[in-house]
């Protein structure tokens, strides 16, 4: 996450040198690092429990997360060689948090965007943001949103997503009582200036 409330007071930095590659599964160490990276942080705010524990367990969020991996929907974003973000993309909406008539709209869908700390404030939440909505798109040419499900009293990520122009649909819950049950939308945006390269090869 890249939650800097100002991040226009921060220096723009003309580097492009950030490379984006689909993450492999015996990478798994480093996407939870970079989860837990934030998490730490997040706890520090004490403003959400949001990660406060890995959910719904320590297994289980690293059987969520290595699912994703082998079904290559996560994305690694380094610079140079030093991990320092990631996002999962999927075409599927949740059956629980999405309606059976929302999901008759094509949209991507984007889950843990996260990126290190030490590079909040630099604007790459927003590329990656955007990155993932046009890539999440070619695979799904009628797509015409990014949805995300974000922490339900987090709502300085709310306030993030917002000034990056989603819109609030709902809060809902689930049978499995997921954390995560306030939905943000926004159209795809299907051009953009980014500093991020793709990287076929791992």
């Amino acid at each position: 996450m890249d939650t800097a409330t100002r991040p226009h007071r921060r220096p723009r930095i003309p580097y492009t040198g950030y490379c984006l590659r689909i993450a492999r599964p015996d990478e798994l160490d480093s996407i939870l690092g970079l989860i837990d990276h934030a998490a730490a942080w997040v706890r520090e705010k004490k403003n959400t429990r949001q990660w406060a524990r890995p959910w719904p367990s320590r297994d289980g969020r690293q059987k969520r997360v290595y699912e994703a991996l082998v079904n290559r929907e996560t994305w690694l974003l380094s610079d140079r060689e030093r991990p320092i973000g990631t996002v999962s993309i999927r075409l599927l909406g949740h059956e629980e948090l999405w309606t059976a008539q929302e999901r008759e709209t094509a949209a991507v869908y984007l889950h843990r965007l996260v990126i290190h700390r030490a590079y909040a404030g630099l604007g790459l939440g927003a590329e990656l943001i955007d990155w993932a909505g046009r890539k999440g798109a070619s695979q799904q040419r009628k797509a015409e949103l990014i949805r995300i499900d974000v922490w339900t009293d987090n709502t300085e990520l709310h306030d993030y997503y917002r000034r990056l122009g989603f819109k609030d649909v709902a809060i809902r819950t689930t049978s499995d009582n997921i954390p995560s049950g306030a939905l943000f939308e926004r159209p795809l945006h299907t051009t953009a200036v980014t500093r991020i390269t793709e990287r076929h090869r791992p």
